[in-house]
């Protein structure tokens, strides 16, 4: 008998950790940007600028509210929560709630990236852009990349990413994924991705100083 219940709590405890392993790749997307128009201007010198306008969604609450796990109050207490960890940022000049921790957004900002240093929107453990900064010299911008396995479980969910990001620079581009470039004035040129889809390879580009 004992041995029987012995399996039985195994078997439970077994099943207490699928469930948390599928909810894994949820909370480790964090914040998933969508129908967005974002921009990366940088120079030789690791100068930058960055707008972001469009969709953030918390993807922890967005399940929650789809899967029926929460309270109104839950809900609106978690609202608050997530919009007070955006508006802590200098750069937010709009967050508004659309529902399902969905939040519309408009974020500006600037500055300047030397050596071995980064930066992130948002930050480092809730990265959607990335702008980097090498010890060798090279630049790089990029998204962040999701992988195989969590885009999966998020397209299985209902939730999709969509956009457009452009990256304009005078740098010499060594690597880059972008489906257009264009020459700009002043010898700054642009690079151009549509997101359609998780699925769609991660906007990226490596340049030279």
């Amino acid at each position: 008998m004992a041995r029987r219940q012995g399996r039985g709590g195994l078997r439970a405890w077994l099943r207490a950790l699928t469930v948390v392993l599928l909810l894994v790749p949820l909370v480790a997307s964090c914040y998933v940007p969508d129908d967005f128009l974002a921009e990366v201007r940088i120079n030789r010198a690791g100068e930058f600028g960055l707008t972001y306008k469009g969709t953030l969604t918390w993807a922890p609450l967005w399940r929650g509210i789809r899967r029926g796990e929460l309270t109104e109050a839950e809900i609106a207490e978690k609202v608050e929560n997530i919009r007070r960890d955006l508006v802590r940022y200098p750069g937010f000049e709009t967050v508004e709630h659309e529902g399902a921790g969905r939040f519309r957004v408009f974020y500006q900002t600037s500055g300047r990236v030397d050596g071995d240093e980064s930066y992130y929107f948002l930050r480092s453990n809730a990265r959607v852009i990335a702008i980097i900064s090498r010890a060798d010299g090279l630049l790089v911008v990029r998204t962040h990349g999701i992988s195989d396995e969590n885009k999966e479980h998020l397209l299985a969910a209902g939730m999709d990413t969509r956009g457009k990001m452009r990256v304009v620079t005078n740098n010499d581009v060594i690597q880059h994924n972008a489906q257009n470039r264009q020459d700009g004035p002043n010898g700054f040129v642009y690079y151009d991705w549509v997101i359609r889809s998780l699925t769609d390879e991660a906007p990226r580009i490596v340049m030279a100083r």
